[in-house]
């Protein structure tokens, strides 16, 4: 969902709405989409390939995280069409500077 409220119906418009929320997150975190380990897509319903593969490959540009996309059923409420979870870490991780210094 956009931060707006707006959600289309389209879900490669959905899907580019979620990878700028990505993006949003990451950047307020401090980190960059070089950071991402990991993603998974849900996406319920047809979905254009052409489209979503051009909208991804747009985003990610050269970098290739482990992905897995899924089609699924249905998710949360029947207006959503798209789902995408991302991870993330940076070496600049509080946890892994602390267990150090010990």
């Amino acid at each position: 969902m956009a931060p707006t409220g707006e959600l289309p119906e389209d879900p490669v418009e959905q899907l580019g709405i979620a990878l700028d929320n990505i993006t949003a997150n990451l950047e307020a975190a401090g980190m960059r989409h070089e950071d991402l380990v990991r993603l998974t897509f849900y996406f319920a319903g047809e979905v254009d390939l052409q489209r979503r593969r051009r909208r991804l490959g747009e985003w990610l540009g050269d970098l290739r995280p482990c992905m897995t996309v899924m089609t699924v059923a249905a998710l949360a409420t029947p207006a959503l069409r798209v789902e995408v979870e991302a991870l993330a870490c940076t070496e600049d991780n509080p946890a892994t500077q602390r267990s150090e210094q010990q």
